[in-house]
């Protein structure tokens, strides 16, 4: 499972990646960025939460083995015609959904058994001396030695015949995995290959998911941690659907906060029999009623995408804000502190007042100073 937008430790580690490389030296160039107001926030946003729908289960299907993909599973398109299989199509447990060119390997499994056929009439041999050798050793008509060494040769052609066996079985064994088969019912998240591709072993073929239940994840600040217990019912809503309520409960609480944001993930699960919540889609919740949360003052209010490393140090957070200089628009880095994360939003407890122009997209490719060119 590789993510999307979901929950700040993800978000921040990946504006932070871009806000960690060193920044060029400005150049005449404006950088075209979108900025926003800061707003600040109001007591009841703050029992609101992003969440971001996953699958209940997920499997990355790779091929085991190497070779050219022959075939990829075929369905009916909407004209009628057979068309490869694709994302979000249905499939089964065992459907085949896709075939590596399987005569390199077919030809191994031939080698494999003639070497096999040669090994049993050698073992057959060496056990015919040997019982031949043993029913005469009796009589004294052949030596010690000799019908030790008809016994060696014996055990020694055994123990070839169950070599060329073994081979033989791992030969038909990857012939057998150039088929790629789904092991559950869900749909095709992705499919990563197409006809004529060289895979090599490992490599990921299709995304394989059971949606017929998902989990909306979002993350809680330790103050109301105590209150939030597996088992209890919990609704999310989304943009996608507005007016639907998605009633599920809480079946899992992180026993750790994530290092940077200091949160503790939790998961919402839901039955999505209609499959209407779909996979990455971002749903918003409310903590029910019972869960107090103590008011706090308003605060100002930033997007995710606006925080940066401050230029120049590893350590805490900027973000940059739009000034006037020379009949010119620029960038200033300024210092911030932020607070607990809201979802797709973060209050900002020092630096900011509100009604200043931040910028919202592009902040990751700013110097301190740098021109910006305001884009809508």
């Amino acid at each position: 499972m590789r993510r999307e937008l979901r929950l700040i430790p993800l978000a921040l580690a990946v504006l932070f990646a871009a806000g960690c490389h060193e920044k060029v030296a400005p150049t005449a160039t404006a950088v075209a960025v979108k900025v926003g107001i800061v707003e600040r926030a109001s007591n009841a946003s703050a029992r609101r939460y992003s969440a971001q729908i996953e699958p209940a289960s997920r499997v990355d299907l790779a091929f085991k083995v190497g070779g050219y993909v022959e075939s990829i599973a075929q369905l009916a398109g909407v004209d009628g015609r057979p068309r490869v299989l694709q994302d979000g199509d249905p499939v089964h447990r065992g459907t085949e959904l896709a075939r590596l060119r399987v005569t390199d390997y077919s030809q191994r499994v031939a080698e494999a058994a003639a070497g096999v056929d040669q090994a049993t009439a050698a073992a057959d041999q060496a056990k015919l001396d040997f019982d031949r050798i043993s029913k005469i050793a009796n009589s004294g008509s052949v030596t010690p030695a000799e019908l030790d060494g008809a016994r060696i040769r014996n055990e020694s052609a055994t123990a070839v015949l169950a070599g060329a066996s073994a081979r033989r079985a791992q030969a038909q064994s990857a012939a057998g995995d150039t088929s790629l088969r789904s092991p559950i019912d869900g749909v095709v998240l992705k499919r990563a290959i197409e006809v004529g591709t060289l895979a090599g072993p490992g490599t990921v073929a299709f995304a394989v998911a059971d949606v017929r239940s998902v989990k909306a994840v979002f993350g809680v600040p330790d103050t109301i941690l105590s209150k939030v217990k597996v088992g209890a019912a919990q609704s999310v809503t989304t943009e996608a659907y507005p007016n639907v309520q998605f009633d599920g409960r809480i079946t899992r609480v992180a026993p750790s906060a994530d290092p940077q944001s200091r949160v503790f993930e939790v998961e919402v699960s839901i039955p999505n029999g209609d499959q209407r919540l779909k996979s990455g889609m971002v749903a918003a919740l409310k903590l029910d009623q019972e869960v107090e949360i103590a008011p706090q003052a308003e605060q100002p209010l930033v997007p995710l995408s606006s925080i940066v490393r401050p230029p120049g140090r590893a350590d805490g957070f900027a973000v940059f804000v739009v000034e006037e200089a020379g009949g010119k628009l620029v960038g200033r880095a300024k210092d911030v502190e932020l607070g607990e994360y809201l979802g797709r939003v973060i209050p900002v407890k020092k630096g900011l007042s509100g009604g200043e122009r931040v910028v919202v997209q592009g902040a990751g490719l700013l110097s301190d100073g740098e021109s910006i060119e305001v884009i809508q």
